[in-house]
């Protein structure tokens, strides 16, 4: 198997005036259907994290998210990660990974902090963090968008000093099926091609980058909820019943399922606070689907993120199951794989 090989326009220097840092949205893979060997890619791993972009001024550190939204007092430790790069300004691209057993990333960790996107976790003990950097951004006043990624990885490894909270991300280089068979014996979601000579294109998807998913799960748009219709409501234990989802087809965002909310009551009142806001009179699905218990519509705002067995021939998701709402996530770009 292999893949298309795209090469870049060759790099020119870009002004510090053409970018602001805090408006810099990540870089976005297209999706491939098999893992496949090139010379012209490196291999990294798909983290299943938040991803983030980190402007760094000193020691400082601000951190967004792919809508903008600043993380930095969601993950407070993640303040560290400006004593790890060498540099009077840099802006760094990266997944805010939680460790689970046995060191594997557990997205499921992250769960509590993206349930209250504007409180930082103050319960039990959090997960460890770490920010896995994989794209040098800016240094010191200069724009590396239109330099090749090898060089801008380069530059990445030269200025950083690992510790507790910092990273570059591992990567390897031509043996992609190997790398993906690993993966998935690790119980990871996926890798990601890269071609060594792409330039960085901020929020677009490109096809120089290219996921290779081992397992089944993405991000769905919330386009409204049920609740009650059991006899345990009176106990609270309904809040929300189910999410309506969806995912956009071109301008359309069309319904792909209902997928039931096995959260706690706690949990269950925290995502009623983030979708409450959002009721609406109106479907914002192209098909509004017959739903059969009491229901509110939501306005196309807040994604969650949903595993799944696989999609049925007519476009739905076979026994989808919740995982977290995902308050970073641009809406318009969950779309159809």
């Amino acid at each position: 198997m292999t893949a298309r090989t795209v090469r870049q326009p060759r790099r020119r220097r870009i002004t510090h005036e053409e970018h602001d840092p805090q408006t810099i949205r990540p870089m976005l893979p297209v999706l491939h259907d098999e893992p496949f060997d090139s010379q012209d890619h490196i291999f990294e791993i798909k983290w299943g994290g938040v991803r983030a972009i980190a402007e760094i001024n000193g020691r400082e550190v601000r951190l967004h998210g792919q809508n903008l939204r600043d993380l930095t007092p969601i993950y407070p430790e993640l303040s560290a990660v400006g004593g790890a790069v060498s540099a009077h300004h840099a802006v760094v691209d990266g997944e805010i990974v939680a460790w689970g057993e046995e060191n594997i990333p557990a997205f499921d960790a992250l769960r509590p902090r993206l349930f209250r996107p504007d409180e930082p976790v103050t319960r039990g003990r959090p997960a460890p963090l770490m920010f896995q950097m994989f794209d040098m951004l800016e240094l010191n006043g200069r724009w590396l968008l239109h330099y090749p990624l090898f060089e801008r990885r380069n530059l990445l490894h030269e200025r950083l000093q690992p510790n507790r909270y910092a990273a570059a991300a591992d990567f390897v280089r031509e043996d992609g099926i190997a790398f993906f068979e690993a993966v998935v014996t690790h119980k990871l979601e996926g890798i990601v091609a890269k071609d060594k000579l792409s330039v960085y294109t901020p929020g677009r998807r490109s096809l120089a980058w290219q996921e290779i998913r081992a397992s089944q799960s993405d991000n769905f748009v919330i386009g409204g909820y049920t609740f009650g219709g059991s006899s345990q409501s009176a106990r609270k234990k309904d809040l929300i019943a189910s999410l309506l989802i969806g995912a956009y087809r071109g301008e359309h965002l069309e319904f792909v399922g209902e997928v039931h909310v096995g959260c706690s009551a706690r949990e269950q009142q925290q995502l009623l606070d983030l979708v409450m806001p959002l009721h609406a009179a109106q479907s914002p699905f192209s098909e509004p689907p017959e739903v059969e218990r009491f229901f509110y519509w939501c306005r196309p705002e807040l994604a969650c993120h949903v595993r799944y067995s696989q999609w049925t021939a007519d476009g739905m998701l076979r026994f989808p199951l919740f995982v977290a709402p995902r308050p970073d996530i641009p809406p318009e770009e969950c779309i159809f794989p």
